[in-house]
């Protein structure tokens, strides 16, 4: 089905449909997770499940965009300024996804810390107990398999970076070599650029399916490995970090703060 979902949108600039995924994502998708957890719902693993399809349904229309037209994923005019290094291989780094499921598994420490820094500070409640302290104290099981796809992504990533690169390095010179090879011939230097040109976007689209099968796997490997009160927060607030990098007024703080002297860094958005 989600590939199917994902079919429906070729033809279409991805940008077209990058805005109506997110517009989705967060006007009705995140508020409906959000209406779940408040009110410790008996459907809040389906509107977790939603979410999660959701993501998942965008790296499989990502997969077709990178087949049939990947220039566009090389210049993505559609992202903010603040996304933009969030990036690697034509999305979010997977590293994102394991980052923002171990500051979970942290988040004890880092209370107590803000705590005895301003005694002041309120506690985030107003929900339901089984919500709010659904990532303390993990299991060893969790901690493990966080540690195992951490792991594995050590070894992937630099790999799949290093791919790229030698990639990149392998066009440039046979681009050159070949155009200088042929300039003297009418005709010849194009067509041997062009064949250059093709042989390229055919390495970058496999590395890209490849960078996309990695975020899929890891979001399933995550969401897997939690429960379903610990997997709501966690897209809750994936979604949350995606929605507050573009938003407007967020994105003009941050220019202004980077443009002024250096001063202290807003500890949230």
């Amino acid at each position: 089905m989600l590939r199917a979902l994902s079919r429906q949108k070729q033809g279409r600039p991805f940008k077209e449909y990058y805005t109506e995924w997110f517009n989705t994502l967060k006007n009705t998708l995140l508020p409906l997770l959000r209406t779940s957890i408040a009110g410790d719902s008996p459907i809040l693993s389906t509107h977790v499940e939603l979410l999660h399809q959701h993501f998942q349904s965008y790296y499989l229309a990502l997969d077709d965009a990178a087949t049939h037209n990947p220039t566009q994923l090389l210049s993505q005019d559609w992202r903010t300024p603040l996304e933009l290094p969030l990036l690697w291989l034509a999305d979010l780094h997977p590293f994102l996804f394991t980052n923002l499921a171990r500051s979970f598994l942290h988040e004890d420490d880092d209370d107590d810390n803000d705590n005895q820094e301003d005694d002041q500070q309120p506690l985030i409640t107003h929900r339901p107990w089984q919500v709010s302290f659904a990532w303390r104290s993990p299991s060893e099981s969790l901690t493990a398999r966080m540690d195992q796809i951490e792991c594995g992504l050590r070894v992937i990533v630099p790999t799949l970076t290093d791919r790229y690169k030698r990639a990149e390095n392998a066009f440039v010179d046979r681009v050159v070599g070949d155009w200088f090879r042929c300039r003297a011939r009418k005709g010849a230097a194009r067509g041997a650029v062009a064949d250059n040109v093709k042989g390229h976007m055919e390495e970058l689209v496999s590395v890209f399916l490849y960078a996309n099968r990695l975020r899929r796997s890891v979001l399933v490997d995550i969401i897997s490995a939690t429960t379903v009160y610990q997997a709501a927060l966690f897209l809750e607030g994936l979604a949350q970090f995606l929605v507050g990098f573009r938003d407007h007024d967020f994105v003009h703080e941050v220019h202004r703060l980077s443009s002024s002297p250096k001063q202290s860094r807003p500890r949230c958005y």
